[in-house]
């Protein structure tokens, strides 16, 4: 009976690693999507073809569902951790979280003014 139980949770264990891991990077890939589709619109139109628009809009939306997912994998990162999961398999989700805030405030105090 104890290794059912062990076994349960060590599975549980890889898949919240698994998922955080997935999470992460699809979060980072909306990022990225939002962030070109920026850049994009503001290198051929400038201020008015990113503000009040469907594109300021996308990127908005893009932004805080990257950070909620990024957030969110880096919660059952955690979770993955207290069930001893290695550490390898669980760096990104740990550190994406961390480094989007870091770039979005960068970005706000230095860019966007």
């Amino acid at each position: 009976m104890r290794y059912a139980h062990h076994g349960a949770t060590s599975h549980d264990g890889r898949a919240a690693a698994t998922f955080s891991r997935q999470l992460a990077a699809l979060s980072l890939v909306v990022l990225l999507t939002g962030a070109v589709l920026f850049a994009g619109a503001w290198l051929v139109g400038g201020q008015d073809a990113v503000s009040d628009n469907w594109v300021g809009v996308t990127v908005v939306v893009a932004l805080f569902a990257g950070l909620a997912g990024t957030f969110t994998a880096l919660f059952t990162a955690v979770v993955a951790m207290v069930r001893h999961e290695p550490w390898r398999h669980l760096w990104l989700p740990l550190a994406a979280f961390p480094a989007v805030v870091l770039v979005v405030a960068l970005l706000e105090a230095f860019v966007f003014e």
